[in-house]
């Protein structure tokens, strides 16, 4: 597993941190700094009632736009409430044995915490766990956004993760990496990055989770084994707008996989692109997926997107209405692999991407820093094409790094979760310095 060491806002400090603000140019999807929140205050920031905010490697939005879910590798889950501005106030949070004021869960099962999921009915919350924990624990959630614990799946024999969860038929789920829940809200789907696999469940209206399956490298664990190994590594996982497909970014497989989705939520492995069409994969024009390890589709479902870590690049994808993926280019620091060199090299560790709901506007963050963790990380904006294709349009990046604009705070730190929240008018990054910044994103001129 690669261990990612991954009343808030209120009207005053948002007027204070206006005088600060970097802006880009205005025009849609351009970025204004907002502020941000940090344990114990730190660069200025925000402090939260609780300093639940651990390199935050996991975050999603509600689909009604009224909660922000946090979840961190250091063990914690915080709700977050956003305002009418994109100003955040700090709601609760949980975390193993009750730490630093959070609640507490019956097993211990969000250690090593690594991504978080909100159901399409808004009626539960997920998250995945890395090692040891190899969880997936399961939150109600009522109409306020407040969460209660519900129940949680960990392996058990030789790859035993918490005590007390059930344990799913086969271990498959070892160090879980992402989580992705489809559209009809169905089935979730969980990747895991040591045991290379993908496991499906069927969920029901209550959000409880029903074991259906797993596929991985040469059949591992008892699972199905692909026509390719190309899940080593298994690093995230989307569900396409429509439903009908699947798709993997492998870290060690340097590959996004394809499946396509039955009505009821199985998979048919349809094929995979690899650098230098490893796997017996199709090889891309460019070798820009070393690391592959973030990935992010279109509302229209006409693109994917995919960040990979070690090739400090974005590589676009155009997909058929039967999912089928095409290589459409790719963007990488300095031109690396062939690709086309961004106007700040702002893409060293690219790990994560989000596309806005209008569909205009593609957001990455990247660690930048050494290898993994640490140094000065930055967000990067491209604007997204009719056809698909990228344009950069500038970053952010602490005190200026890169050439790209300067935050108000120092809070960017190497950032490790991204999202745009559901009306388009906020982006937010959590960060491995255990801060959440807020951006204002413009909107187009009706």
């Amino acid at each position: 597993m690669i261990r990612r060491h991954r009343n808030l806002l209120g009207l005053a400090v948002v007027i204070a941190l206006l005088a600060l603000a970097a802006a880009a140019i205005a025009s849609t999807g351009s970025l204004t700094y907002k502020g941000c929140i940090a344990n114990n205050g730190a660069d200025g920031c925000e402090k939260p009632r609780q300093n639940s905010l651990g390199n935050n490697v996991g975050m999603a939005m509600s689909p009604d736009g009224t909660s922000l879910y946090i979840a961190a590798y250091d063990g914690f889950l915080t709700r977050l409430v956003p305002g009418p501005t994109g100003a955040l106030t700090y709601g609760d949070c949980f975390a193993d044995k009750d730490r630093r004021g959070c609640r507490d869960i019956p097993h211990d099962s969000i250690d090593s915490a690594t991504g978080v999921a909100v159901s399409p009915d808004g009626r539960s919350v997920y998250v995945t766990s890395g090692q040891r924990t190899n969880a997936l624990t399961r939150f109600r959630r009522d109409e306020t956004g407040a969460l209660a614990y519900r129940s949680c799946l960990a392996n058990g024999g030789a790859h035993a993760g918490t005590g007390g969860c059930t344990k799913p038929p086969r271990n498959s789920l070892d160090s879980n990496e992402a989580i992705a829940i489809s559209a009809d809200g169905r089935s979730a789907y969980v990747v895991s990055s040591d045991s290379n696999s993908i496991t499906r469940f069927n969920r029901a209206v209550t959000g409880a989770l029903t074991y259906r399956g797993c596929i991985s490298n040469r059949g591992a664990r008892g699972c199905k084994k692909p026509k390719h190994d190309s899940l080593g590594g298994a690093f995230d996982v989307i569900v396409s707008p429509d439903g009908k497909s699947v798709y993997v970014a492998s870290l060690h497989g340097d590959s996004i996989t394809r499946f396509d989705r039955g009505p009821s939520g199985t998979l048919v492995y349809k094929g995979c692109f690899a650098n230098g069409g490893a796997h017996g994969c199709r090889k891309p024009n460019h070798d820009s997926l070393g690391g592959a390890d973030a990935l992010a589709a279109s509302p229209d479902g006409k693109s994917v997107y995919v960040a990979s870590l070690r090739a400090d690049s974005v590589s676009g994808f155009a997909r058929s209405a039967g999912g089928r993926l095409e290589f459409k280019g790719c963007i990488a620091n300095w031109g690396a692999h062939g690709c086309r060199e961004p106007d700040q090299n702002s893409l060293h560790g690219a790990d994560g991407i989000a596309v806005s709901p209008d569909g205009e506007s593609v957001y990455l963050s990247a660690m930048t820093g050494p290898t993994v963790n640490g140094g000065v990380g930055a967000v990067t904006r491209f604007n997204r094409r009719s056809d698909g294709s990228l344009g950069p349009k500038g970053c952010f990046a602490d005190g200026g790094k890169y050439d790209c604009n300067k935050p108000g705070l120092d809070s960017i730190g190497s950032p490790e979760s991204i999202a745009v929240s559901q009306d388009g008018r906020s982006v937010y990054v959590g960060s491995y310095g255990r801060s959440l910044s807020v951006f204002q994103r413009e909107l187009a001129v009706p």
